[in-house]
């Protein structure tokens, strides 16, 4: 009897050392069935807010025109249409910068090159801040821009201040696109470049062909910054493109890339330069 009563304690004690084994078991393979992740970041499970405005960033600086006229661009390249003109003198707060120009107001662009604008720090002098014209240039507003300019009348032009006021027109079209025919910022062939400068820098010329204008111009050997640089047997025989003299043997002309810079002791244009040409 004594032997079965402890055969039967024991059994008792055993029975209950195996049940904490049997929850422990089961609590382990409940771990198994979640894959043995750990849970998801409790950010994963909350609703996605509303993405927020990209900052613009201030610059803090501004751009000075320092040209007669300077395109204004729709958009931030060369390429954009031509929408109004900025003059000599006019500051503007910077907004953005790309690809070589600044923005000056919603849509509206001009080159931030130091042949044109200075760039320095500060807000615009309230005095100097005028408004941005969204016309398209034309002769009676360049005329209107020119007067704006100076606080007395502007003195009729003479050679040294035509040249000048040339130059900084022929300057300001850099990167307008080539359009056959054309007379505006928004397309120029050569000889309608040479109109549209002239006529927007104190002079009065019709828009007429190369050759006529070679035999309109004064012959000069010796060229200042503002006279014309003609070539000859390029697409036809005869007087057949021609250019503004910026001074350092370059040129300013439209040629089949668009209104750009070029150096004259290039070998093409040395071997169909004609001659040096005044008006």
């Amino acid at each position: 009897m004594l032997k079965k009563a402890n055969r039967t304690v024991m059994n008792m004690g055993l029975a209950a050392l195996l049940v904490p084994a049997a929850l422990t078991f089961s609590t382990t393979s409940a771990s198994a069935n979640d894959g043995g992740a750990a849970p998801a970041p409790v950010q994963e499970k909350v609703t996605p807010s509303v993405p927020q405005q990209q900052a613009t960033t201030t610059t803090n600086q501004k751009v000075i025109v320092n040209v007669s006229a300077l395109n204004i661009r729709q958009g931030a390249s060369f390429s954009s249409p031509v929408v109004g003109t900025a003059t000599q003198g006019q500051e503007f707060a910077i907004l953005k910068e790309a690809n070589g120009l600044v923005e000056i107001a919603s849509n509206k662009w001009i080159s931030k090159s130091s042949s044109y604008v200075t760039i320095a720090s500060g807000k615009p002098s309230a005095s100097q801040v005028k408004g941005v014209s969204t016309s398209t240039p034309s002769t009676s507003t360049a005329s209107t821009s020119a007067a704006q300019e100076t606080s007395t009348p502007a003195p009729a032009p003479t050679t040294s201040t035509a040249s000048g006021s040339t130059v900084n027109v022929a300057r300001s079209l850099v990167g307008s696109p080539y359009q056959w025919a054309g007379n505006t910022p928004s397309g120029f062939d050569c000889s309608g470049f040479i109109a549209y400068v002239f006529n927007h820098s104190g002079h009065s010329i019709s828009r007429t062909s190369v050759a006529n204008y070679w035999n309109m111009a004064t012959k000069i050997s010796s060229p200042q910054p503002g006279d014309l640089v003609f070539f000859q047997n390029t697409y036809t025989s005869g007087p057949s493109h021609m250019g503004i003299y910026i001074g350092n043997g370059q040129m300013i002309h439209a040629g089949s890339h668009g209104v750009a810079v070029a150096d004259l002791d290039v070998s093409y244009y040395q071997d169909h330069f004609l001659g040096y040409g005044r008006f």
